[in-house]
């Protein structure tokens, strides 16, 4: 059986991009400097009733607040409603990033392809992530 490294390629809190960003432009650059299309997967990103009850929780916990949210709202012209999945996604993805991409590595791939990919993503400022401890390897 191959042995896969499953690792994750993330934004940095603090920005908001376009919801088909990871495919329409990393997955692209990366495809296009041969970087397999079953190695780096863009991921679309939907809103949906999860969002509303992440943000639940986050508020909940006191990772997040009620007054953050309400002006990030102001500041973003979205519905100041924490059922609106919009608003909910949006600042859940400001506050602390969004996964872009999955990455897939087996083999040698992790040697050779990891430094093309972690380059690219750096550059753009993105991370690589380590799903299991979500922390940035390197």
């Amino acid at each position: 059986m191959k042995h896969v490294r499953e690792l994750e390629a993330w934004s940095v809190p603090g920005k908001l991009l376009h919801p088909e960003y990871s495919k329409d432009i990393l997955q692209q650059e990366l495809w296009k400097l041969g970087i397999p299309n079953d190695v780096f997967l863009g991921i679309s990103a939907i809103p949906d009733a999860t969002d509303c009850k992440n943000l639940e929780l986050a508020i909940q916990s006191g990772e997040l607040t009620e007054d953050s949210f309400k002006e990030f709202c102001a500041s973003h012209a979205l519905p100041n409603n924490r059922q609106s999945e919009e608003s909910s996604a949006r600042f859940l993805e400001y506050m602390r990033g969004r996964c872009l991409a999955w990455i897939h590595l087996s083999g040698n791939a992790e040697r050779t392809l990891l430094p093309v990919i972690e380059k690219i993503l750096s550059k753009h400022g993105h991370l690589v992530i380590d799903p299991e401890s979500m922390t940035p390897i390197r």
